[in-house]
């Protein structure tokens, strides 16, 4: 990608990662992640090196827009790829998933997710999915390439957050894919935002953080709730600057907007193709993405569907100071 070094890798030795994985929980970690979060840090201590704490603590401050560790998992007891989001019960994955979120813990974040995508899972699959099942739509939408977007686009920044009367809880600062499955090396498409951003005029720059923009929630969450008159740029959040929503299919240009903004939109679009990284992420990869400083999007899977097809897991998280409301009697990673 021009202009940028690519971002540091963390490998893990093999032998650390042998008296991690004897610390990590025995049990499912869609289940209690936040509860047992320290547990999992101790184990992803333990993984870690001692060159690789400058890495960790530079994507942490927001020095690098994305960081992979890679674990080198043993993954071979895998089942087949499964054909939908919700998580599966098997327990090949589990030691893998609590690295992800001792990882995270170690960064200062915790791992939460949302009642309305996929119930509140903690995990969630990325695969493809058969025809029979979701309808030719969704099915082709699954294997064919996507275009790049931030995750939760319609959902508060931290700062709009904190001032009340929102329905739903803060964008993740964190977006996680945790590999299992990836034998074409279908690449992840990774663009920092400020990259797109120098594109644009200072009157765009303006227009951008203006409430001008009118923003759909995306397809994975059940909401009926549509941003209406918001900002897409922020730089009143606690960390790194600023602060991006995107979403190439679900954001317009609100009614009355001035001219600036719909050709600030146009730009920042434009401005993307030219500017993606591609990270394939494989098994046993752990790849932390800041959501709101970089757009990402992937390749075409190809047209298969379980037996060996890809399949990557998906999380979020929110650094310590972000807050939500959590969902009334759910788990603790649950938010509304």
């Amino acid at each position: 990608m021009p202009g940028v070094e690519p971002p540091q890798e963390i490998v893990l030795d093999a032998g650390r990662l042998a008296t991690a994985l004897a610390l990590v929980p025995d049990e499912d970690p869609c289940i209690r992640p936040v509860q047992l979060r320290e547990q999992a840090a101790d184990a992803a201590g333990a993984a870690l090196g001692p060159d690789d704490a400058t890495p960790l603590g530079h994507f942490a401050d927001g020095l690098e827009p994305w960081l992979i560790v890679r674990t080198g998992i043993d993954l071979s007891g895998l089942p087949p790829t499964p054909l939908d989001f919700p998580p599966i019960q098997d327990r090949s994955w589990w030691p893998l998933g609590w690295l992800t979120v001792g990882l995270m813990s170690r960064l200062g974040a915790r791992l939460v997710s949302y009642a309305c995508e996929n119930k509140g899972a903690a995990f969630v699959n990325l695969v493809g999915r058969p025809e029979e099942v979701v309808g030719a739509g969704l099915a082709e939408r699954s294997t064919k390439a996507m275009r790049g977007h931030t995750d939760g686009a319609s959902f508060p920044f931290p700062s709009e957050f904190a001032m009340g009367g929102e329905a739903h809880s803060p964008a993740p600062d964190f977006l996680v894919l945790v590999g299992l499955r990836n034998p074409a090396g279908t690449p992840t498409k990774l663009a920092p935002a400020s990259m797109a951003l120098d594109a644009l005029t200072d009157q765009e720059l303006e227009a951008m953080e203006g409430p001008w923009f009118d923003i759909a929630p995306q397809g994975t969450f059940d909401t009926e709730q549509i941003r209406v008159g918001a900002p897409l740029l922020s730089r009143r959040e606690p960390r790194h600057g600023l602060s991006m929503r995107f979403s190439h299919g679900k954001i317009t240009a609100s009614h009355g907007a001035p001219p600036a903004a719909e050709t600030a939109l146009q730009r920042f679009k434009e401005a993307l193709p030219d500017l993606y990284a591609e990270v394939a992420i494989g098994p046993g990869d752990i790849c932390l993405i800041h959501n709101r400083q970089v757009i990402h999007g992937r390749g075409a899977p190809g047209s298969g569907v379980g037996g060996t097809t890809r399949w990557l897991l998906r999380t979020y998280g929110w650094m310590g100071d972000t807050v939500g409301n959590p969902q009334a009697g759910g788990p603790a990673h649950v938010h509304l």
